[in-house]
């Protein structure tokens, strides 16, 4: 009970930080702060979420125990077809997002040449945003569920997961703040994590 207790309350604060720094509020009194520099913030914030993983991948190390979930026999095609679709939806929703600005580095290379921050990209439902509405979401809950899990596997699966569902949900009201009826009529066209059929191409801030 311990390791699972360690594991969530330590996967916990990491999403806690991840959402919490590029919330809504944090991002705007920064924005008013930094002024221009504010365009290295998402490159920075990028960099330490990726950094603050490592000890978390210490402390699994240090709590690993036996395995509780297994795959073997013909469950191991399962776990391969989990994580190719896995890896199929990061592909296709980097292509979609762009991951020069989903990465921070235009708006950091702006920031450097002390030009304006660029307005904020009209919303699109290009390539696999058509078939789904949070293809990374939807790839992360398959990742974690895609190989043998022990206690402290097991217990961050389920924290992660609770994660991708609530930041899902946290992203939709933002995006449908921010673009209106565009969202809420993508919304009802497009599943938010299981793909169907494709509807729409590419839509504005007037729909």
């Amino acid at each position: 009970m311990r390791v699972v207790l360690w594991t969530a309350a330590a996967w916990a604060l990491w999403c806690s930080l991840h959402s919490g720094l590029i919330a809504r509020p944090v991002t705007d009194w920064l924005r008013a702060r930094l002024g221009a520099r504010f365009g290295y913030y998402r490159l920075l914030y990028n960099a330490f979420s990726a950094a603050s993983l490592l000890p978390l991948a210490a402390l699994h190390a240090w709590l690993t125990g036996p395995l509780l979930l297994r795959y073997r026999g013909a469950w191991i095609l399962l776990a391969l077809v989990l994580n190719a679709v896995a890896a199929l939806l990061f592909v296709l929703g980097a292509k979609a997002y762009g991951m020069a600005d989903f990465l921070g580095l235009r708006s950091a290379r702006a920031a450097w040449r002390r030009e304006p921050l660029a307005e904020a990209s009209p919303f699109s439902t290009r390539g696999i945003l058509r078939w789904v509405r949070h293809p990374w979401y939807l790839a992360g809950v398959l990742v974690v569920w895609g190989h043998d899990l022990d206690a402290a596997g097991l217990s961050a699966a389920a924290v992660l997961t609770l994660y991708f569902l609530v930041g899902a949900w946290l992203e939709e009201r933002k995006l449908t703040a921010q673009y209106g009826e565009a969202y809420a009529a993508y919304r009802r066209r497009v599943s938010m994590f299981i793909p169907r059929r494709p509807g729409g191409g590419r839509m504005t801030d007037e729909g």
